[in-house]
């Protein structure tokens, strides 16, 4: 008999974890369980989903005029929305097990506790992604879970001292067949972006915030000012003071050595190879998906200590460098090395990347979630 499983999440969009998810969706086995997805939006993913797995969206998000209407009419009743389409689900679906991706969904544990399912809470924060949830949230996630899943052995750890008795650790992961660049597009993309042969590109992947490290570009861009250095950044722009400053700034003082090319979907891998290297400045990595894809590029990296920086990056074969201190001083001569070293062993660095694919990460989710039952 297949065991059920609702998956729970935020909007199946391009975020870490919700293409973690996506991949294990894509992969679970539909003969030995029945699926079904509630997401609180509709995510660019959310459609695409095999038609064998259930889906369903909170009424207030619902692109059904219908079902946003009747989430008034509930509105209107005192009814809790999100309680009844949930009870309603479970009621007609009968789920074994409710699966919530991340902790930024708290007000599901109630509604799971009232029909007695057991819940597993896959989690891919850290103490930052903490302070955005209440307390009462935070203590609900624990409290509620019958399981809790790390995505690293330091999402365990920060789990495990909360007091929680059953922490397993699941690794975050990425399709690496998919991570296949279209040199010819990557040359034009080279060209249209400002570059060219003789300059070292550095790139960045992640939200222009404080928290991802733009406050590190200028004093980077200040060292380099009269090298060959240019730092290209990926990722969805926030319009912020710190934007502006950052902006103004590398024009004024290093023009053309500074390019934000915003969020990219199909061409992100193409954009990714024209670098030839990647920074990770952020303050807090749970896992960080790009070092893997940097890898699997064959593109070493200097990293912060961070994320699995410590355990993934290996020196010996040109992979890059953890820089444990803070200090921007020790972080732009581990790049000066990496800039200097022409003794990259590439395919090695790329069979790196295998350790955390789709291929390697998933018997070993599969085998949770056997577990569970």
């Amino acid at each position: 008999m297949k065991k059920r499983i609702l998956f729970i999440t935020q909007d199946l969009g391009r975020t870490g974890s919700e293409m973690v998810l996506w991949h294990l969706l894509q992969h679970l086995d539909p003969d030995k369980y029945e699926m079904h997805v509630f997401c609180l939006s509709t995510g660019a993913l959310y459609e695409a989903l095999p038609a064998y797995i259930g889906k369903s969206v909170m009424y207030k998000h619902s692109p059904d005029m219908w079902k946003r209407a009747f989430r008034r009419i509930l509105k209107k009743l005192k009814v809790n929305a999100l309680d009844y389409q949930l009870s309603h689900i479970q009621k007609r679906f009968k789920a074994d097990v409710w699966f919530v991706n991340t902790i930024v969904i708290p007000e599901v544990y109630e509604v799971a506790k009232k029909h007695e399912v057991k819940i597993a809470t896959y989690i891919h924060e850290l103490l930052y992604a903490f302070s955005f949830i209440s307390a009462t949230s935070m203590q609900k996630v624990i409290s509620y879970s019958d399981v809790c899943i790390g995505c690293s052995e330091e999402v365990c750890n920060r789990i495990t001292e909360m007091g929680h008795e059953n922490v397993k650790l699941q690794h975050s992961f990425v399709d690496v067949n998919l991570i296949k660049p279209d040199l010819d597009r990557v040359a034009i993309l080279r060209n249209e972006l400002g570059f060219v042969s003789t300059d070292f590109v550095w790139v960045v992947s992640g939200k222009t915030t404080y928290m991802k490290g733009l406050d590190y570009i200028i004093p980077i861009l200040e060292h380099f000012k009269d090298q060959p250095v240019k730092i290209l950044w990926l990722g969805s722009v926030k319009k912020s003071g710190l934007l502006f400053y950052v902006q103004q700034v590398a024009r004024l003082k290093y023009p053309g050595k500074l390019v934000f090319a915003g969020a990219q979907s199909t061409d992100y891998y193409n954009y990714l190879a024209a670098a030839n290297g990647l920074l990770l400045l952020s303050k807090e990595e749970s896992f960080s998906l790009v070092l893997v894809e940097a890898a699997k590029l064959g593109l070493p990296v200097v990293s912060f200590d961070l994320g699995i920086a410590s355990q993934f990056l290996r020196s010996d074969i040109g992979m890059g460098s953890v820089v444990k201190s803070r200090n921007i001083e020790d972080f732009v001569l581990q790049m000066r090395a990496v800039q200097d070293n022409s003794n990259l062993e590439t395919e090695e660095i790329k069979r790196e990347a295998l350790v955390y694919s789709v291929q390697h990460q998933i018997p070993k989710f599969e085998k949770l979630i056997a577990e569970l039952f």
